[in-house]
Formats: structure tokens, sequence, C-alpha cells
């Protein structure tokens, strides 16, 4: 009998030390567990997140139970072990146009210092477009809130009431410090709603497109707004003033040119408008300046052929005429050659020139198609003439206007056959290529204007704008 208890009492203590020993290791487990999640991007290594987030990489490992750290993949899931300070799922993005700390701050609903660390800033001023940030989700953020602009002499009391909110609810979403702690511009969120849009500007704008990339150095650039109901809405970079034009399915567009020597570096973007009761928003954020890793080329011409100050002066004509924006968009879709040369370039936009052996200080502002003398020229869309005659640099000229300030430009033609006032069709000949003015031989030189700036004539023939 007492061999069969000691057999009884020996399996008690084996089971109980096994169900300590689980025990420990499913709670060492489920510590190692603890933290925020990370979502792996494309060219990170366990190493580069380690560092991020001052993490060891063997905690990272056993925390994670990863067989093969070399080989992590864009999408993965990994846990940050030891962080305490914030927690949920963080996934690396690109600052957004129309966000700043503080209405991501309200959204996501964490301290504005709290944030600037996630995405290691040292000034606010560091949200420029594109900036690499962080941020967390699934842990109780609301970023679809119908967004109100504090109206001159309104109060966060009379706000409330008008959108059936809480005041104090409407206080702490909106992190103040009281109902009094409001400010005419601030754009705040009205809780209990659900309209998606850009935190730091107001409804009714439910979606604002603008280029990851920054603004190119000879590039076109798209704005668009998407909102419902009537205002105005005006943009100003870059030293431009810009006019928002409403198309059929109700999007708000501009368009703005990038011009090709713009210093690199970061520029104040402002967008703004009125309500039909009279609400003026502002909105300004920096936006990079990006190179547009352009050519250089070295040309040697007879001396009597340069004339900077003839042809700045030519230059500043052309510019009056191109910087009349008129509303209505007569073009559709892709631009189209000019050329049935189409894939044929003497000289490419942008080329930065020197002159006889001087200094790069000039470009090229247009692309040169080949094909010799002789050769038709094309609408490459519909539009109006507003310039057809003799100019002493750039020979036979033609400007064509398309609307929303975008205009099309031909030069040294041996023939116009156009005239001022006409409207011409897509494909319909308006000239014929020439070695008219200060040229060194026939080609046709093609312009794009937008703005009032040059910009690249390749993009308009390889994607629709707007």
């Amino acid at each position: 009998m007492r061999f069969v208890v000691k057999i009884i009492l020996r399996n008690c203590c084996v089971i109980l030390l096994f169900v300590l020993l689980s025990t420990n290791v499913a709670l060492a487990q489920d510590q190692q567990e603890e933290g925020p999640i990370y979502i792996v991007q494309s060219g990170d290594t366990l190493s580069t997140i380690a560092t991020r987030w001052s993490v060891a990489q063997q905690a990272l490992i056993s925390a994670n139970q990863l067989d093969n750290p070399d080989q992590l993949f864009a999408g993965q899931e990994l846990i940050l072990p030891g962080i305490d300070w914030i927690d949920g799922v963080l996934l690396p993005q690109r600052m957004p146009y129309g966000e700043t700390l503080l209405s991501l701050s309200r959204q996501y609903r964490l301290s504005p210092a709290l944030l600037a660390r996630l995405s290691r800033l040292t000034s606010p001023s560091q949200l420029f477009v594109s900036y690499p940030i962080t941020l967390p989700s699934q842990r109780g953020e609301d970023t679809s809130n119908i967004r109100s602009v504090v109206a001159p002499g309104r109060s966060l009391i009379e706000m409330a009431a008008s959108s059936g909110s809480n005041p104090w609810t409407m206080t702490a979403e909106n992190r103040l410090a009281g109902t009094w702690d409001v400010v005419p511009g601030d754009v705040l969120l009205v809780p209990g709603t659900d309209q998606s849009g850009p935190g730091a500007l107001p409804s009714p704008i439910t979606l604002l497109d603008f280029p990851t990339e920054g603004l190119v150095q000879g590039k076109t650039i798209a704005i668009n707004v998407n909102a419902e109901g009537d205002f105005t809405l005006q943009s100003e970079m870059m030293g431009q003033s810009l006019d928002f034009y409403r198309q059929a399915d109700g999007t708000y567009t501009t368009l703005l040119g990038v011009h090709a020597l713009a210093e690199p570096g970061l520029t104040p973007v402002t967008i703004r408008g009125e309500f039909s009761d009279g609400t003026p928003f502002s909105f300004t954020q920096s936006v990079a300046v990006v190179d547009g890793n352009y050519g250089f080329e070295t040309l040697t011409v007879d001396e009597a052929l340069l004339d900077d100050e003839l042809s700045e002066s030519e230059l500043e004509f052309i510019r009056s005429l191109a910087t009349v924006a008129t509303p209505e968009k007569l073009w559709a879709g892709f631009f189209q050659a000019p050329s049935p040369y189409s894939d044929t370039y003497n000289s490419f936009f942008g080329t930065r020139r020197s002159y006889n052996g001087g200094v790069y200080e000039s470009y090229h502002s247009g692309l040169d198609f080949g094909g010799g003398l002789g050769v038709e020229i094309f609408a490459p869309a519909t539009g109006e003439v507003v310039l057809a005659g003799p100019l002493e640099v750039r020979g036979n000229a033609t400007l064509i206007n398309h609307g929303w300030g975008v205009y099309s430009a031909y030069y040294h033609q041996s023939e116009i056959r156009v005239q001022e006032g006409d409207i011409v069709a897509p494909g319909q000949v308006i000239g014929i290529v020439g070695n008219s003015g200060r040229s060194t031989g026939a080609h046709l030189h093609w312009e794009i204007w937008v703005g009032g700036v040059q910009v690249d004539p390749l993009d308009w023939l390889v994607r629709p704008y707007p």
C-alpha cells in the first residue's frame, strides 16, 4: 500500500512540476510578446529595425520566434519588445498634404509629443509633404470626422450647438484646454460624425490629391480637390497665384508649372478659400522642390546669335501672353505629337547648356523635333491661336491657348498657316518646319507653358492632364 502511495505521490509531483514549468514558459512567452506591432517595409533589415526602435536584435528574434532573421518581407508584422510608451500597429508612411502635427494628434488621439517621438521629429516644420512618419493604428483612432473651421467671432459652444455635439466632448476630442481655447481658422473635429478628408482642411473637402514626389523641376503639377457644395478655392506656390477650376464631376483642379531652374529645398504651398456664408479658411504646408536630374550639353555657336537682352525681351513678351489663364478647358486627354517624327528629338527639355565654353547657367526650354525642312507641324490639342507672327530670336512663332493657363508654342517655322483668333483642332496643320530666327538648323522647337512657366512637353504626350 505504501508503495502505491509513493508512486501516486511521485506522479503527482511530476505532473505538478510539468504544469509549473509550462506555466512559466507560457508566462515568459507572454512577457516576450508584449509590445507594439511594427509593419516591415521594403528595404528593412533586422539591424535597421533594431536601431530605429532601440531594441536589441536578439530580443526581436526571441519575441517573434524568427527562424531566419535575414529573411524579412514587406508587410510582415514584428513585435517590438520592451516598448511601453506606445501600443497598436505602427505603420510607416509619407506625410500627406493637408495634415499637421496637431491634426494628426487629434485623429490618432495621441499627444503631439508622442507623435513627434514616433516619427523622430525635432520640429513641426519637418512635416513637409512626403516626410517619413509613423502612425499608430488599431488603438481607437478616428480619421473620419466632419471638420469645422472656427469662424471669426464664433465660439466652440456655438459650433457644438450647431452640429448637435457635446461641447465638452468636442473640447476633449480636439485636445483643447477648455471651450475658450479656440482661435479663428483652426479646424476642429466634430465627434460622432463620419466624413473622410484631410484633417487640417475643413469639410466639405473630402480628398486632396497632391503629388507625393513633391515639386520636381520642369514638371507639371496637378492638384485635385474633391468637395461638396460651392466655394471659392485658390492656391499660392512658388510665387504663383493659381485658381482652381471645377470639372464636370465636381472635382476642383489647378495646374502648376515648376521652373526647370527652381532652387531645390522647401517651399510653402498655400490653399485658401471661402464658403458661401463668407467663412474663410487657409492652410499652408511646406513641400520639397526636387532636382529634375537633367543632363548637360555644350554648344558652340556664332557669338552674334547670343544676345541675352533681346532673347529675354522676347521671353517676357511670350510670358505676358502665356500668363493669362482662361477658365474654359479646351483640350481633352493626351496631347498629340506636333510632328510626324514623334520619336526623333534633337534636344530635350531641361538640358543645362553652356555656350562656347561658358558656365551652365541656362537650360533648353522646349523639345526639339528633327525631320528637316518642310515637315508639317500639327496642333496637339484644341486651342485658340493668340500669336502668329515673326520674332527675331524665335523666328516665325505660333502660340496656342488651351485654357486653364496651358499654352503650346512653335518656333523657327518657315511658314505659319494659322492666324490669331483661329480655333485649331487636334492634328490640324498649323505650320511648316523651318530655320527662321536665330537657329543653327531646320527643326521644330516645341514648348508647353503652364501657369506662365515652361515645362517638359514630353509629359503631356505620355499622360493626360489633369
